[in-house]
């Protein structure tokens, strides 16, 4: 009788985001196909919460952190080669870029036969000091050889990877994020239903024919929703009436807070904290925005092409590969572009709704997640 493959997923943190709704994914899909699997991750998250519920095997790694810290650092590995010595799975699957360094090594000291790397977006690439980008480089450049497979989500990262000389023992290749377009639209709220609620999140009524903007993103300097803020504030003075949520929280907020009184948008930016279903309510925007200066490929993104949600982006990660035309994208940290291109998305209604039909039509026939799942497994 064949032996049940065992795979063991590690990210770093449980923190609901992208990279978290696609492990818990993975493991359903994982399940499916017939394999045990046990996740683990750092810190408390929906993530842990999701697994519970849903049965899938879970560990809380409780020296696992998103910074840098030796001391910590040291002490997660340790605590994974006990949990994979404990386990013994066949793949170690590693996600983000402290799981996947610390990750590599503790698969390395406790002999694992096959190492998969996905990596969202090279940390070196984040808006961080020249020093850190080094540091970053050079880890993931030391440690890629104790990985079998390195996958990235778009040909940028992967050309990243030939450019700086990241090689894996056996290869780099690109695997699309991909969306399960008819469970997506099953849980989409109606446009009224999703507006409504969008809306309640402001203090006053708003006019039903004020556009809002939607953002979903954590309160990371990599979101620079400082930058956004700048623009939003120019855009105010030329739509009257618009009003803005960003759904998210994180390390920036009380900057975020203070930047929003000190630009007068306290009546306009809404700031209501995370939502684990914010996707259901892309339908009630008029344009969904993403202002990072840093990307992978963001399944926010993604879910705005399938909502036919008009996108506003910045040219970052896959944007531009996986949008074309099919959307306003503009340089990333300039804060008058993005106005700019927000202005002119909001007083061309038509010319958006186009855009957005064009832009779910490409993720249709080029970003679902049967593809992604064929392509993933092919290499765990």
């Amino acid at each position: 009788m064949e032996k049940t493959k065992r795979i063991l997923i590690v990210v770093t943190q449980a923190e609901w985001g992208g990279v978290q709704g696609y492990i818990f994914r993975c493991a359903q899909e994982a399940r499916r196909r017939g394999m045990d699997v046990l996740v683990a991750a750092g810190g408390d998250g929906l993530l842990e919460t999701r697994c519970q519920e849903s049965g899938v095997p879970y560990r809380r790694l409780q020296k696992m952190r998103r910074e840098i810290s030796p001391i910590h650092d040291i002490g997660a590995m340790h605590e994974l080669i006990g949990l994979i010595r404990e386990w013994n799975p066949d793949t170690v699957f590693l996600h983000s870029s402290k799981a996947g360094i610390v990750g590599s090594i503790a698969a390395k000291i406790a002999r694992v036969p096959r190492v998969v790397y996905r990596i969202g977006g090279w940390s070196f690439l984040d808006p961080v000091s020249p020093r850190q980008q080094q540091i970053r480089l050079w880890s993931e450049k030391l440690t890629a050889r104790l990985k079998n497979v390195i996958i990235t989500v778009h040909p940028g990262d992967e050309e990243h990877a030939r450019a700086h000389h990241i090689r894996a023992r056996e290869q780099v290749l690109t695997v699309a994020n991909g969306i399960n377009v008819e469970g997506f639209d099953r849980a989409l709220l109606p446009r009224a239903e999703a507006r409504t609620i969008l809306a309640s999140y402001f203090s006053e009524p708003i006019a039903e024919s004020a556009p809002i903007l939607l953002s979903i993103a954590h309160f990371y300097p990599t979101k620079d929703l400082t930058g956004y803020l700048r623009a939003l504030a120019m855009v105010a003075q030329q739509i009257p009436g618009i009003r803005v949520v960003i759904l998210g929280d994180g390390e920036q907020r009380a900057e975020l807070e203070k930047m929003r009184a000190e630009y007068h948008l306290t009546s306009v930016v809404a700031l209501p904290g995370s939502r684990a279903d914010a996707s259901t309510l892309l339908v009630g925007a008029d344009l969904f925005v993403l202002s990072s200066a840093k990307e992978g490929m963001p399944w926010t993104v993604l879910e705005a092409m399938a909502a036919r949600t008009p996108i506003v982006t910045t040219d970052v990660g896959s944007n531009r590969w996986a949008l074309g035309d099919a959307a306003w994208i503009v340089p990333p940290k300039q804060p008058e572009a993005l106005a700019e291109a927000l202005i002119e998305a909001l007083r061309h209604p038509e010319e958006a709704a186009q855009r957005a039909a064009r832009a779910r039509e490409q993720l249709i026939a080029r970003f679902t997640e049967g593809t992604m799942w064929e392509k993933t497994f092919g290499v765990l």
